[in-house]
């Protein structure tokens, strides 16, 4: 798909979007309006969530840190965010808090984001924030990608668990996050199961620094069997990474010690998708949401399948043109 296929089927589904919320306005219906104008929103920015899942203490953060060549987000070995946080382009490193009751954002340090999104410096979100966004200066997010660190699964803290679940709707491509210490749990499988249709999945297995090659090897025949079980053919990608050393070599710039990390043959695999596969996924991802949200008040007869997608072996096989 070029540029200016890509742009039509983004004006096509804007039109739609237009003509819907019309009768949207006239049914006064305000909580459906604000789901047309989320959606809006993310056709023009192009909003691509990557989003981190996992167990609490997997190291979702330090992922991402690894990945985006920082130390910046807060990491640590207890349940830690508790708030969806998400990561940005942008040439200045900022920080935008948005409250659920409040409609003026909040610009703060992201020195002080611990006191916002951690489950210590704001328990159970018991201060009501919607999502906290960063910007940062890197490479990889300019081309519209978000990642999107969530609360951790299975942890006590149940509304953290519920936040996370809440949010696999609006997921476009998944990195699972398990560990060495106990691969692949009973959440983190369902997880996965849930947003499976349509979405692409990578597996990381993370702490690899922290187990023998025997071991290593034992726990990534586990992982990969039990998603062979539950996905046949279709099974994601797995991959081993030691998030910690990564970032430690990228700071230090020390080559040698990043590819023992296992993060540059994750990272490649990671960019290709988002650069060859982005706008093809997008707009399935798009397309989906924009059906599910008429549903229910428009006939579904006269809304057509998306002309950059082939359904004929059902919705688990469309294929970018």
């Amino acid at each position: 798909m070029d540029l200016r296929q890509y742009e039509q089927a983004k004006f096509a589904l804007a039109e739609i979007l237009r003509s819907a919320a019309t009768l949207v306005k006239v049914d006064h219906d305000g909580e459906l309006a604000d789901q047309f104008q989320n959606l809006f929103a993310r056709l023009a920015e192009d909003r691509f969530n990557l989003a981190f899942i996992g167990r609490f203490s997997r190291g979702k953060s330090s992922l991402m840190n690894a990945i985006l060549g920082t130390d910046r987000l807060p990491t640590g070995i207890v349940p830690l965010t508790s708030v969806i946080t998400t990561v940005s382009y942008g040439t200045n490193e900022t920080v935008i808090l948005r409250y659920r009751e409040r409609h003026l954002d909040i610009p703060i340090s992201i020195d002080d984001l611990p006191r916002y999104i951690t489950q210590e410096g704001n328990p159970g979100n018991a201060l009501g924030i919607a999502t906290a966004n960063i910007e940062l200066p890197a490479q990889i997010l300019r081309r519209g990608f978000y990642f999107v660190d969530t609360p951790g699964l299975g942890s006590t803290i149940t509304e953290n668990t519920q936040t996370t679940e809440s949010f696999l709707p609006e997921v476009d491509a998944l990195v699972l996050v398990t560990s060495y210490e106990s691969p692949l749990s009973e959440e983190e499988l369902r997880a996965v199961e849930t947003v499976a249709r349509g979405v692409q999945v990578f597996v990381v297995i993370n702490k690899q620094d922290l187990v023998s090659d025997a071991e290593r090897q034992q726990a990534e025949e586990f992982v990969r069997g039990q998603l062979r079980t539950h996905f046949g053919d279709t099974a994601p990608e797995v991959f081993s990474v030691s998030a910690r050393d990564a970032i430690a070599a990228k700071l230090a710039r020390d080559r040698s010690r990043l590819a023992s990390s296992g993060m540059p043959v994750f990272e490649a695999r990671l960019s290709s998708f988002l650069v060859d596969h982005k706008q093809g996924r997008f707009l399935t991802r798009m397309c989906d949401r924009v059906r599910s949200l008429l549903q229910g008040f428009l006939p579904m007869d006269g809304i057509p399948d998306p002309p950059w997608t082939d359904r004929r072996d059902g919705p688990d096989h469309r294929r970018p043109i």
